[in-house]
């Protein structure tokens, strides 16, 4: 479990370069957001102060990865970092498909049915790109690293 965690942290990393929506012309990357980022002191300051806290937990699975990531080759693997990088991206996953879901009810759409359910998979498969898929497989995968547990080399 410990190589998948490894590969599973490395995808999630990988996936800050990777587009993530499938748009005409050229898609999303979470790195076009960091990218404009000044690099000093007061403006990640300014950033942090600003930006939605769903925003800072998203880009905080991304350091929590890596983080783990160097951990885990120096052989420090740490079950505590791969179920904090793992469950705070599939809890980002979850509480958007809820938001989604509230914000149906709210405006009066009908919610998908169990046969509306393939075609709305097939959708997302043509929207997301290569990062969504890698961050969300890579996350699904640490947090059950993190819940299995590593063997100890």
């Amino acid at each position: 479990m410990r190589a998948l965690s490894l590969l599973a942290a490395a995808a999630m990393v990988v996936s800050l370069f990777l587009p993530w929506l499938a748009l005409p012309g050229g898609g999303f990357t979470p790195y076009d957001l960091v990218r404009q980022l000044n690099p000093d002191l007061q403006g990640l300051q300014d950033f942090a102060g600003q930006a939605p806290p769903l925003m800072l937990a998203f880009l905080a699975t991304f350091a929590l990865a890596a983080l783990f990531l160097i951990l885990a080759i120096v052989g420090m693997a740490s079950r505590l970092l791969a179920l904090l990088a793992g469950g705070l991206a599939i809890g980002i996953v979850a509480y958007g498909f809820w938001q989604a879901r509230e914000g149906a009810l709210q405006t009066g759409l009908p919610l998908p049915s169990t046969g509306d359910l393939a075609d709305l998979a097939a959708s997302l498969g043509d929207t997301l790109g290569y990062g969504a898929w890698a961050w969300g497989l890579g996350a699904l995968v640490l947090l059950l690293g993190g819940l299995v547990g590593f063997a100890r080399r």
